[in-house]
């Protein structure tokens, strides 16, 4: 825990708004992809208000974009504290899950405020948003381990990831519904939109809120996120006593 609070007062240390930018980052996003994909290319969105929308989908890939991006770096960024004294490791990737938090729980007041312009909601389904979160810290938090794993060795990979989740962004429907998506993929390829944890988990979220049908597909991201996490934390274990020889 002492690691998370050094993490969250570093974070936002001798910025001159502090944590408004907590507030602003995913307002600002938001905002950009409705004068993109609402606005310019009007993509469908299943009869739902665009900002709503398209907020249930970024808060949770913030989130887990974070996650990966920041436990990915965490044993390369304390390499001196590494080699002067002993401590789990793994208490550096958890500590950016622990930060992490402040994005998903402001998104989710500020997608609250936009939802009570909707009428037809079901806020019982809001109860689902902690399992959503949970999921997708298991996904960021296993790719993340992986990374920063595999980083003490092959440094290529900080230079890489970050081309990967841009990618992966444009691959996930945030900006749009996945039923645009069905419309493109032959029906027999439609389970590997999946295979990107975060897809099945942002419909999941969506489904349950906005109503509409939920593709069984979507259990695959679930399990996916599940396996990222424990395959992670395994190779994260092994590769732990060697790790202050290695950076």
């Amino acid at each position: 825990m002492s690691f998370a609070i050094r993490d969250y007062k570093v974070r936002y240390a001798q910025t001159y708004i502090g944590y408004w930018w907590s507030i602003l980052q995913p307002l600002a996003s938001v905002s950009v992809l409705y004068l993109i994909f609402q606005k310019m290319v009007n993509v469908p969105t299943e009869g739902i208000s665009y900002l709503p929308f398209a907020l249930s989908g970024l808060v949770l890939w913030n989130y887990f974009s974070y996650i990966i991006t920041q436990s990915a770096a965490s044993l390369i960024n304390a390499q001196s504290m590494i080699r002067k004294i002993y401590f789990p490791k793994l208490c550096l990737p958890l500590s950016r899950v622990i930060v992490g938090l402040i994005e998903p729980g402001i998104g989710f007041l500020i997608l609250m405020a936009l939802l009570f312009l909707e009428t037809d909601i079901n806020w019982i389904a809001l109860l689902f948003y902690p399992v959503a979160v949970l999921f997708t810290a298991l996904a960021g938090l296993g790719i993340g381990l992986w990374a920063s794993a595999l980083s003490i060795r092959y440094r290529d990979i900080q230079q890489v990831l970050p081309f990967i989740l841009q990618l992966l962004f444009f691959l996930t429907p945030i900006a749009y519904s996945s039923e645009l998506v069905d419309k493109v993929l032959p029906e027999s390829y439609r389970f590997l939109i999946y295979l990107n944890p975060i897809s099945g988990i942002i419909e999941s979220f969506r489904a349950l809120i906005f109503g509409g049908d939920l593709s069984f597909f979507v259990l695959i991201s679930f399990g996916v996120s599940i396996l990222f996490f424990l395959s992670g934390l395994r190779y994260f274990q092994r590769v732990e006593l060697k790790i202050a020889d290695l950076v």
